[in-house]
């Protein structure tokens, strides 16, 4: 780490000279960069440290001028080339109609080498700056805008870009201020190697002739005029050289650096494989980057093949607790204490299944291919025969088709199993399930228990379950850990039962619906739809349970009726007036009036805004609210979520996931919607969070809020839901169609 830092610094240091010395160079120049003022080709001396050129100029005073027009000429093409490549690739990511339009030709010039580019437009627009810098734009435009759409096409599935669309959102702030603000890292990073490739660019066209003119100070002007003086005067050529190359140099490498994250070391003690049998710790305390403790003197023991539930309110440590298991604390944490996992030599130490399963696989690679390179990684075969065994062992198609998809053409409760599959590979020591149980029906639930109690029958793999959902997991557990405000506060082997709370009846009584489906199918661009013929109608206060196995299209039902996701066929009314598919198309007081939570509470905030800005922008954009009552009603919305009103001032990342999915529910609340779309919104709360959120819709109910609530707990069902629709999942039948009950 001393040696990275080390040699960072060094590289850093370089390109401050340099800079420095492009910036002064002219007012420190002895003599005039265009005047004769000894012989030709002088060797240096006192007058003339560097000597003179091929016509007798002082090549010091020509170098501190030449730093100038070559990154004057490379910092303005890559102004022009961002400004294009960030507006084309924002706009190809976010409106895929245009995507092609705009994709083509940026296929066709990126197989053309620069260098013919520069020959055709230098012959079109004559040598000289104004034909580097078209050129050096139009060469870097197109991976600018590859990079760029890519990583929109990844984030234009988030729950947070997909709330600004539904709640009306223009596209320029859709670009601007919903994306790109979390493309900020890769933008920089791609900058520095950009701006490398721009003066190496800059500095050939110069070295071609198709640069400045004599008799400008230019370096690479500089090395063609002196080349038939090397062997008299080398200097007049090594100075220029020299000094483009350790610009070129040192900005790739500083850059290459400058992003990863340096974080100090998780535990004083750090995780050893290869120790006693098990996993131990000891005095665990974490602190997050402000210094407050997050985890105070948590200690633990768990044997080899042993499982343990840790349980907790949200926000009590529990995700802490497993990444400070796995060192991988958020940077700018500290932790103390001792973590040792024993490892058993050709096996990996750890596994991990992340809360949330959107952010723990890459949106770019295929199902199969994630789970191969996995296998590699770990020693193993990686063929498909092992790709498929592992999706079976975790109740998943093992065929070619499935291992084709890309994650977001998978279910959560799909994702989820997917990342356990990896997770399970090369017999680990250690696994953590963050909230495995989120997001699947009850016979998915069954069959990952029956899946994850093979494991321990058949290995030596100790698991670590952090859940909400002890009454699941408690068969397979020996031990149930309870953390509150950080500290362990209980070890208990006895089953825990939940309370169901009673649902409260509505009557409903006459009044007309407030929405009406008709013969709703809706797809994935496929030969078959995954949902077909949907019809149903919800009047005010009522509650339209959805349920059926993970995969089955729920969520894309839910998307549908929102806005975000085109029907097949059919039609959806609100108050008998039909609303437009696409919701940017809908009038402002129908977007109002449907509102999607959605399922994943990692991705359903903005990471870059504080809590209180995503909350009060629907109300500004939907109901015009200033900020005085845009704040008021925000504390309101928390405080009706369970949520402190202090953790307005909060972004995402500083909050659990429980909190997470609350301050999403308050958001989709701000906008007084008379619909409200709910895709397991508590599926990663604790029973006092839940039951307040519950508690909540229960009082929107009786004001007349019509909820459609997607979910697979039987507590949230058994609350809430006057009609349960079941999505039947019969191959025989075709394409999925409901069973109202």
């Amino acid at each position: 780490m001393r040696g990275r830092n080390r040699i960072r610094s060094v590289w850093l240091v370089a390109v401050v000279a340099v800079l420095l010395l492009v910036a002064l160079g002219p007012l420190l120049a002895p003599y005039s960069p265009t005047a004769p003022v000894a012989p030709p080709f002088r060797a240096p001396s006192a007058r003339h440290l560097l000597g003179t050129d091929v016509v007798g100029r002082d090549v010091l005073s020509r170098i501190l001028h030449g730093g100038v027009p070559l990154l004057s000429l490379a910092g303005l093409a890559l102004v022009v080339a961002y400004g294009l490549g960030l507006g084309l690739g924002l706009i190809a990511g976010l409106r895929r109609g245009l995507d092609g339009w705009i994709m083509r030709p940026v296929d066709a010039i990126v197989v053309v080498p620069w260098f013919l580019l520069l020959a055709v437009i230098a012959t079109a627009l004559g040598a000289g700056p104004a034909a580097i810098v078209v050129t050096v734009a139009l060469a870097s435009v197109p991976w600018i805008i590859r990079i760029v759409r890519t990583c929109v096409l990844e984030l234009a599935s988030t729950g947070y870009v997909e709330s600004a669309r539904a709640r009306g959102e223009p596209l320029w702030r859709l670009a601007l201020v919903e994306v790109l603000p979390n493309l900020r890292s890769v933008v920089l990073a791609d900058a520095g190697v950009r701006m490398s490739a721009a003066i190496s660019m800059v500095a050939v066209s110069g070295f071609l002739g198709l640069g400045l003119r004599p008799p400008s100070p230019d370096w690479a002007l500089m090395i063609t005029e002196n080349r038939p003086g090397f062997g008299v005067q080398p200097w007049s050529v090594l100075a220029p050289a020299l000094l483009i190359m350790v610009l070129v140099v040192s900005v790739n490498m500083v850059t290459d650096r400058a992003l990863r994250s340096e974080r100090p070391a998780a535990v004083s003690s750090p995780r050893r494989a290869g120790g006693a049998p098990g996993v131990t710790v000891e005095s665990l305390t974490v602190r997050d980057a402000r210094g407050t403790v997050v985890l105070e003197d948590v200690s633990m023991r768990l044997p080899p093949g042993a499982a343990v539930a840790l349980a907790g309110p949200s926000g009590a440590g529990k995700t802490t607790f497993a990444l400070a298991l796995l060192d991988a604390l958020p940077p700018g944490w500290s932790a103390e204490g001792s973590v040792e996992i024993g490892a058993v030599e050709g096996r990996r130490t750890v596994g991990y299944v992340p809360q949330d399963p959107a952010t723990g696989l890459n949106p770019a690679l295929r199902i199969g291919v994630a789970i191969r390179e996995i296998a590699r990684l770990r020693g193993g075969s990686a063929d498909s025969d092992v790709v498929a065994a592992a999706l079976r062992r975790v109740d998943l198609p093992g065929g070619r088709d499935f291992q084709r998809r890309y994650p977001h053409e998978l279910s959560g409760g799909q994702q989820q199993r997917v990342l356990l599959a990896m997770a399970l590979l090369g017999e680990p020591a250690l696994v953590v399930l963050d909230e495995p149980t989120t997001g699947l029906d009850a016979r998915t639930r069954d069959r990952l228990m029956d899946t994850l109690r093979a494991i321990r029958r058949d290995t030596a793999t100790a698991l670590l379950v952090i859940t909400h959902d002890l009454e699941t997991v408690a068969p397979i557990v020996d031990q149930v850990l309870e953390l509150d405000r950080g500290r362990m506060v209980s070890g208990r082997r006895e089953r825990v039962e939940v309370a169901v709370p009673q649902r409260i009846p509505f009557d409903t009584g006459t009044a007309p619906p407030v929405l009406r489906v008709r013969g709703l199918t809706v797809g994935h661009g496929r030969a078959e739809p995954v949902v077909a013929d949907l019809s149903f109608t919800l009047r005010p206060g009522e509650c339209l349970a959805v349920t059926g196995r993970s995969g089955i299209g729920k969520t894309t039902v839910a998307r549908a009726l929102a806005g975000l996701h085109l029907p097949d066929q059919g039609s959806v009314e609100l108050d008998g007036t039909p609303l437009h598919p696409r919701v940017d198309r809908r009038p402002l007081d129908q977007r109002r009036a449907v509102q999607l939570v959605f399922q994943n509470p990692a991705t359903s905030l903005n990471p870059s805004y504080r809590i209180a800005t995503q909350i009060g922008r629907p109300m500004r954009l939907l109901h015009g609210l200033d900020r005085a009552a845009t704040a008021e009603r925000t504390g309101n919305l928390l405080a009706g979520v369970g949520l402190d009103a202090g953790l307005s001032r909060r972004r995402p990342e500083q909050l659990s996931g429980g909190q997470q999915q609350r301050a999403a529910i308050a958001r989709a609340l701000a906008a007084g919607p008379r619909v409200l779309i709910c895709d397991e919104i508590t599926s990663s709360l604790d029973p006092r969070s839940r039951d307040t959120v519950l508690d909540l819709l229960d009082e929107l109910r009786r004001k007349g809020l019509a909820l459609i609530v997607i979910s697979h707990q039987e507590v949230v069902l058994d609350r809430l839901a006057d009609r349960v629709l079941t999505l039947d999942p019969d191959p025989a039948r075709g394409p999925c169609r409901p069973v109202v009950e």
